[in-house]
């Protein structure tokens, strides 16, 4: 009885239970499979202080526990007439688990004898609805235990978010130690598990036999092959289910983190208290919403039937297109499921209006999500009833989610004027979008952006919004950043302050060029009032994050505060942004040396980058490959890169190529060739990218350059830059010829040797002299001629070394 995975949390339940059973009154736990009720009901036993007896099913056979090793067993209604009688003698509890799993015989006699006393009871048991569908005849055997208004019934529902993180660090450290996670890897298993005990150690144990327990995510649901143990997990969740019950979760499941408003609008009100009851739809982490765990939404994808209940979809749309005439927001999934599936509906109806709202805002969602072609069909809907901006912004980003870059850039010389300050926004993020897709080069994207102060000429802020945007073109690796940074928001979403952009950007731009001091004081302000924590806008965030990883400082935060928002963008399926923050955090994985966690980032996107954006995938992914000595992938990585145009690769990319390059040199066992094309790029890299120095100056060392050589021009490097890594490169330089240069036993006579060689094993001079049939005087004369060769002071004794390279002394 709830052997095996430790008890997290629960403290509410257990307290709720003992005051209960303290008062003398009996307590009923009811929760699903995987909820953790075995357990639950054991911590609650153990607790007891009064004597307990457990009555349990054993090879078919019901039998009594009471202590470690009274057992008997329960043959007749008798016997069981006298254990809740000396249950009550003796003032214990009776403690039964899957008491609706016991034989018909057993269970009425317990009943029976429990109505005609007052032993107390303390069980566990599935949820009404499930056992009734099992059987309606058991249903009504326990249902006079069940609706006993004088004992207390507890709903072992969903672990909250503390408790998942508190039980999976509790099993990550006992079974495979590892430390604790991060938030944005619990935040995903908490997602995955939808709060289930079970679930969570079953998860633990997928994600340490695949080398995912630092990944952004346990295990990918829809793209990883399912073990069958956890398959059989979730299909024993899912067995209370009906067809029509599992349809509606999966309904449920592509609505997104639905509002807990929202929800009886979706799922009549017995098929919501079967799913609450089976714990399958839990709170979110997003507050006051709803979701289904993916994994359970993916077997009843493919256990059900592929006919799509087109009515029953178009009846939900329905009452979703008319909670929004009647004031209500919609989430973006909502929209999306509108537009999917309400249909045509009457021109002059109740729902036009919204349904009209609504198809424009669903083609921008579905064109930045991993099924861009889906927007399509939305899209030739809204453009057959005339021009509209938001419709032909969504066809231009779902061409470049195609790769048909020719047909975006033609579509782009048709886009409508902006006529709003939202329009002008919308249109800025697609010109972004679509030029660094296709513009040879990021200078031409500049001037073309500039142009776009036409728009509003006489408006100061649209033109300082247009010179941020080229601004952050002009970063090294401006192509991927400003992909997303210059995004819509929404209307009543305020922007931040041009000033606070401002201060992003040329933070970002010192720290290009290495002034790590002045890339701080840029944003103290920001970080003082927001922090990385509640940054609300992408795009700053974006901004200082990039000028952490530039300066190398703070890596660890920055991991964090990327990986929830990946997550976020991910659950939400906005893959422009997905692909921005898994580049992000695939860059903060290799810089602290971990590339197999950085392959696991790359893989997220569901679309492909385009080119311009692509080439810097690769670059990581040629990184990651060479660390981990796979030269024959990292070779097609760099061909890859290679094969793009100069144009694409500008700015910094040449010197992260050049610097890809010659690690890969090293690897395949060409030192010159490294040495010489890490000393070119040290060249580029003063100029455009910095935080590669302390990498290239390794590469130098690796190749075999003379260390004095690369000593000195890595102390003239760290004078120029105010930069953290380039320090701690000399620091470690230094530390290295500090240590070559310790004294060893090979400066020793052969007799000074023997004689520091038992010193060193903590033997006195008395025992070395006894030792080596030498007088005590003669001993201490090699030991001070020992120090005198060795440099060392009279304080100083002689420590423990293993081999002559080895540093001899201990302060």
């Amino acid at each position: 009885m709830g052997a095996g995975r430790p008890l997290m949390g629960r403290a509410r339940e257990k307290s709720i239970a003992a005051e209960a059973l303290r008062a003398k009154r009996g307590v009923l736990l009811t929760g699903p499979a995987r909820s953790g009720r075995s357990r639950l009901l054991a911590a609650i036993a153990e607790a007891q202080s009064r004597p307990t007896f457990v009555i349990e099913t054993r090879a078919g056979v019901v039998t009594v526990r009471s202590g470690m090793s009274d057992r008997r067993a329960l043959i007749g209604a008798d016997d069981v007439a006298d254990v809740v009688a000396e249950v009550e003698f003796r003032a214990g509890v009776l403690v039964v688990d899957d008491i609706d799993l016991l034989p018909d015989a057993g269970a009425a006699a317990l009943i029976d004898a429990l109505g005609a006393s007052s032993a107390v009871l303390l069980a566990a048991l599935a949820p009404r609805h499930e056992v009734a569908r099992g059987s309606i005849h058991r249903w009504e055997l326990l249902r006079p235990l069940v609706e006993d208004a004088d004992r207390l019934n507890i709903a072992v529902g969903p672990l909250a978010l503390a408790e998942t993180a508190a039980l999976a660090n509790a099993l990550r450290e006992s079974r495979h130690g590892v430390g604790p996670a991060d938030d944005a890897w619990m935040m995903a298993l908490h997602h995955l598990s939808g709060g289930s005990p079970g679930l969570v150690g079953e998860l633990i144990e997928v994600a340490a036999a695949r080398g995912r327990m630092h990944a952004v995510c346990p295990i990918e649901p829809f793209a990883d092959l399912l073990p069958g143990g956890l398959v059989a997990s979730l299909t024993r969740m899912l067995a209370p289910l009906d067809a029509r019950d599992r349809r509606l979760l999966g309904i449920v499941f592509e609505l997104g983190a639905i509002p807990l408003r929202h929800i009886g609008s979706v799922v009549p009100a017995d098929v919501l208290a079967r799913l609450h009851d089976g714990n399958l739809v839990v709170a979110s982490v997003e507050a006051g919403s709803a979701a289904v765990s993916p994994l359970l939404a993916r077997v009843v994808h493919d256990s059900a039937p592929r006919e799509e209940h087109l009515d029953e979809r178009r009846d939900i749309a329905h009452r979703l297109l008319d909670l929004l005439r009647h004031g209500d927001v919609l989430t973006p999934a909502e929209e999306v499921f509108c537009a999917r599936f309400a249909g045509t509906v009457e021109v002059v109806g109740p729902l036009a209006e919204p349904l009209a709202a609504v198809l424009p805002r669903a083609a921008l969602t579905l064109a930045r999500s991993g099924v861009p072609r889906d927007s399509l069909s939305v899209i030739a809907r809204v453009l057959d009833n005339g021009p509209d901006l938001r419709a032909s912004a969504a066809l231009i980003l779902t061409r470049i989610a195609l790769e048909d870059y020719a047909e975006a850039e033609l579509l782009l010389r048709t886009l409508p004027e902006p006529a709003s300050a939202a329009e002008r926004e919308l249109a800025l993020h697609v010109y972004v979008r679509t030029l660094c897709a296709t513009c040879a080069g990021s200078e031409a994207a500049r001037d073309r952006l500039r142009a776009l102060a036409s728009w509003a000429p006489d408006d100061g802020d649209w033109r300082i919004r247009v010179e941020q945007a080229v601004a952050m073109l002009s970063l090294p690796n401006g192509a991927s950043f400003a992909e997303r940074a210059p995004s819509p928001q929404p209307v009543d979403a305020g922007r931040p302050d041009a000033a606070v952009v401002d201060d992003a950007l040329q933070a970002a731009l010192a720290a290009a060029r290495g002034e790590a001091a002045r890339a701080r004081a840029l944003l103290r302000g920001r970080q003082e009032t927001h922090g990385w924590e509640v940054e609300s806008d992408l795009t700053l965030f974006l901004l200082h994050a990039y000028t952490m990883v530039m300066i190398g400082e703070d890596l660890v935060v920055i991991e964090g505060a990327t990986r929830r928002r990946l997550l976020s963008a991910r659950w939400a399926d906005r893959q422009d942004e997905v692909a921005v923050l898994a580049l992000l955090d695939a860059s903060v994985q290799l810089l602290r040396m971990r590339p197999d966690v950085a392959f696991a980032s790359l893989q997220i996107p569901r679309i492909a980058p385009p080119e311009s954006f692509r080439i810097w995938f690769d670059a990581i992914r040629a990184v990651a490959f060479i660390t981990r000595g796979d030269l024959v992938h990292a070779a097609e990585a760099l061909e890859r890169i290679d094969a793009a145009s100069t144009g694409r690769a500008c700015g910094a990319f040449p010197v992260l190529r050049e610097t890809v390059c010659a690690r890969f040199e090293v690897a395949n066992g060409r030192p010159d060739a490294a040495a010489a094309r890490a000393s070119r790029a040290i060249s580029l890299a003063e100029r455009r990218m910095p935080v590669l120095l302390p990498a290239l100056l390794q590469i130098m060392v690796d190749a075999g350059v003379p260390v004095s050589e690369v000593r000195e021009r890595a102390v003239a490097l760290a004078e120029r830059f105010d930069l953290a890594p380039v320090r701690a490169f000399v620091a470690d330089l230094h530390e290295a010829a500090r240590v070559d240069a310790q004294p060893t036993l090979d400066l020793l006579t052969s007799r000074e040797r023997q004689v520091v060689d038992l010193a060193m094993t903590g033997a006195t001079n008395a025992q070395i002299a006894r030792r080596l049939g030498l007088s005590v005087r003669t001993v201490e004369s090699h030991l001070h001629h020992a120090r005198t060769r060795l440099g060392m002071s009279r304080q100083e004794r002689f420590g423990q070394a293993v081999g002559a390279a080895r540093p001899l002394v201990q302060r």
